[in-house]
């Protein structure tokens, strides 16, 4: 309930940080067919398809997005319903990882977005750069920052985060 009533003030303020005041960006390139970034609008849902984006995850438990735009574009949405201020899942990360491969593998853009591109989509994303690129998590976290400066410093530290690192590299049996 209290994601939903902060939805729009908060909206608002990822607007101005990235229309008015230039701070912030809409989305970033994370690799050559990963983009992470904010909530789109019917108008950027149209730009996505028009730019070759394939799929999107949307991690946005408060909006489901422009499905009649994706339909029309043959764009694949999963939707990962997350609330805002919380982490994805380990069950949804492992989900959207597994999406974000299937595309890329064929060559094809994925758009992973949450409200701001701050937190939930990164930490999907964060995942997705440890299990394909063998990263940990902060070499993961610090590729992102440098490829999208808000993504929050934290994301991993964040449980859900270690615990799918842990999944990547179970202890050796002995």
């Amino acid at each position: 309930m209290y994601a939903r009533m902060i939805y729009w003030p908060s909206y608002l303020y990822n607007w101005t940080m990235i229309r008015r005041l230039k701070w912030w960006r809409w989305y970033d390139e994370i690799d050559e067919h990963v983009f992470v970034g904010a909530v789109p609008s019917r108008q950027m849902a149209e730009d996505l398809a028009a730019s070759g984006i394939a799929a999107v995850i949307n991690t946005c438990q408060e909006y489901e997005g422009p499905l009649d735009i994706y339909e029309e574009h043959g764009i694949e949405q999963l939707y990962l319903p997350t609330i805002d201020f919380t982490p994805p899942s380990v069950e949804d990360i492992d989900e959207g990882v597994r999406f974000i491969e299937k595309y890329v593998a064929a060559g094809k853009d994925v758009y992973v977005h949450c409200k701001a591109g701050r937190a939930r989509s990164a930490t999907i994303v964060l995942c997705w750069l440890m299990k394909t690129k063998g990263m940990t998590p902060e070499q993961a976290q610090v590729f992102m920052k440098e490829k999208r400066r808000q993504v929050l410093s934290s994301i991993y530290l964040r449980p859900v985060v270690q615990t799918y690192y842990r999944g990547l590299h179970p202890p050796a049996k002995s």
